[in-house]
């Protein structure tokens, strides 16, 4: 996974270059991002379960 960071260093979502999934974190929540080679989008929104 590529990790992205804006200028202050801090981590904005990561990529899976292999499945093209895009993974943006929030607090507890997790939002995942999928472009279709049809061109259509699948996103999924979770939280991050807590142990």
């Amino acid at each position: 996974m590529s990790e992205i960071r804006n200028l202050d260093g801090k981590l904005v979502c990561r990529i899976d270059d292999a499945s093209g999934i895009v993974e943006i974190k929030v607090k507890d929540c997790i939002t995942l991002i999928k472009i279709n080679p049809d061109g259509t989008t699948k996103v999924i929104n979770r939280k991050k379960q807590t142990a």
